[in-house]
């Protein structure tokens, strides 16, 4: 055989055990080695026993690796979910990058990811725990892509519900369980509807408590529409940040609605918001430090919570609200039909808010509302209703024919309970120079009807109210009407409705009183 010709053939041999020893072999020797790698990294850096099934190996000229399904128990606890499923996990990598120190990767690809965060363990005090020796490699991976991700934590009370995020797309670059990495998600959030866009650095990874892990981050939340809540519009942005660990965050952002409307009301008014706020991530439950609302020309301070409630969709929400030298138009546009407030004033308002969870219904069905007020300098937009205030000055004051009274303005003050869209009124103090209007009642929102009963105090005789022939026989019944101190007190009814309100006597009631007045003696 010629020279050439045996050459030949120990080439092509070569050759062919080469190629048989890189389709074959090869493979075969990095599968075990991945396997065995991902295996040990996964248990040491997430603390938990690792499930890997259908691992798959193409070598050149790059080494790809995908697995079907992986399954990481946390400190091998089967009596919650799983700290970690992944439905497909693809690697890519250099072959020099695998055997590297740290191990290099160039990407990691991860399909249907959920992460489910325990709650703390009370009977474990990280803090205080040596750290054990490690045998896994460290990692270097340049980027981790995830497509529609959950996460999941789990509350310490078991008898509220998980808190989950839906994250559409997750990117983290530069990642190392011993360093933190920069991250760039997009989450879904249900109510109000719209996406968070967040950016920030995540990590490093705490293996025994993964809710302490270290987050800090901004986020803006664009378009996102009040309509989506029962009972409101408008369109929300907000821009802000959070930092702290998973378990607990701080919280500051800003909120611009310019066109917030109540649907009952129907009127918009804008609405900025600046706050801080504490979440515990382990069940999303929300302390409300301080909340800055401007609401049109008014400030509201605000503080409260936000909880969850178990087996009830929605949360609950409990804040207690201040504001002073507040314009009672801005709440009169949000909260009453019609394009022009039918008052103007200074109001300064302390409330309760009581927002319980109900799922189906309308905001202003569930709403409690409970509080004081206070108006100052107030004065009726309706011609009518305030020709009648200046008339009751008049009369009040014993001069009904003085035309040069007229624009008087009014104080108001009370106590309100508000419920299924109806204001009850307690104690609900009104004067004008010359007379005091004390009332109890109620507000329907949906009808705008009035159904309100009390007594107007003048402070002349009911005879002086009037003139001529009126006045003599007003005199006869003076005595029924006679208020302890000098003056009148008058019995009153208010009904009707907000643009056609009727003003009453409620003679009913004085006739009672002089009855009881006469038993007594």
């Amino acid at each position: 055989m010629p020279k050439l010709a045996r050459v030949s053939i120990i080439v092509i041999s070569l050759l062919a055990i080469l190629a048989t020893i890189t389709v074959v072999v090869l493979p075969i020797a990095l599968s075990r080695y991945i396997r065995r790698n991902m295996i040990t990294i996964l248990r040491e850096r997430f603390d938990s026993d690792v499930e890997i099934k259908g691992l798959q190996v193409i070598a050149l000229p790059y080494v790809y690796a995908s697995v079907e399904r992986v399954v990481l128990r946390h400190k091998g606890r089967t009596d919650v979910a799983p700290l970690m499923m992944i439905h497909k996990l693809s690697i890519s990598a250099s072959i020099v990058g695998l055997f590297q120190s740290p191990m290099h990767l160039s990407s990691v690809h991860l399909q249907g990811l959920q992460i489910h965060v325990p709650p703390p363990d009370k009977d474990e005090r990280p803090e205080n725990k040596e750290p054990g020796k490690k045998f896994a490699p460290s990692v270097l991976i340049d980027e981790v892509i995830s497509d529609d991700a959950l996460l999941e934590t789990l509350p310490r009370d078991p008898t509220k519900d998980p808190r989950d995020f839906q994250i559409h797309s997750l990117v983290l670059r530069s990642f190392g369980f011993d360093r933190p990495a920069t991250f760039h998600a997009i989450l879904t959030n249900a109510k109000p509807e719209g996406q968070i866009d967040s950016e920030g650095q995540f990590g490093p990874w705490q293996a025994e408590e993964p809710g302490r892990t270290p987050v800090a981050a901004t986020f803006r939340f664009s378009n996102a529409d009040l309509g989506t809540l029962r009972g409101l519009s408008g369109i929300l942005s907000s821009t802000g940040k959070y930092g702290g660990t998973l378990g607990h965050l701080d919280v500051e952002g800003d909120t611009d609605t310019p066109d917030f409307a109540i649907n009952i009301g129907g009127n918009p008014v804008p609405l900025k918001t600046h706050y801080v706020a504490v979440v515990d991530g382990t069940n999303g439950d929300t302390h409300l430090t301080s909340v800055e609302a401007r609401l049109g020309n008014s400030t509201i301070h605000s503080s409260g919570d936000v909880v969850g409630i178990k087996g009830v969709k929605g949360r609950h929400i409990l804040v207690q609200a201040v504001s002073t030298g507040a314009d009672i138009e801005d709440f009169l546009r949000l909260a009453v039909k019609g394009k022009q407030p039918f008052m103007k004033g200074i109001v300064g308002l302390r409330a309760k808010i009581d927002l319980p969870p109900r799922e189906g219904a309308d905001i202003i069905d569930r709403l409690i509302l409970v509080g004081q007020f206070d108006i100052a300098g107030a004065r009726f937009t309706n011609p009518d209703t305030q020709q009648k205030l200046d008339s009751l000055s008049r009369r009040g004051q014993g001069h009904p024919t003085d035309d040069e009274i007229q624009d008087v303005i009014s104080n108001l003050r009370g106590g309100f309970v508000m419920r299924g869209g109806t204001i009850t009124f307690s104690n609900l103090a009104f004067n004008v120079p010359g007379a005091a209007i004390e009332l109890n009642g109620s507000y329907n929102l949906e009808n705008e009807q009035l159904d309100f009963h009390g007594h107007v105090f003048l402070d002349v005789k009911l005879s002086q109210t009037v003139t001529g022939a009126k006045s003599t026989l007003l005199k006869l019944v003076d005595p029924f009407f006679k208020r302890n101190g000098g003056g009148s007190s008058i019995p009153i009814e208010i009904t009707g409705n907000r643009s056609h309100p009727d003003f009453g006597l409620e003679l009913r009631r004085q006739y009672d009183k002089e009855d009881n007045r006469r038993d007594n003696k």
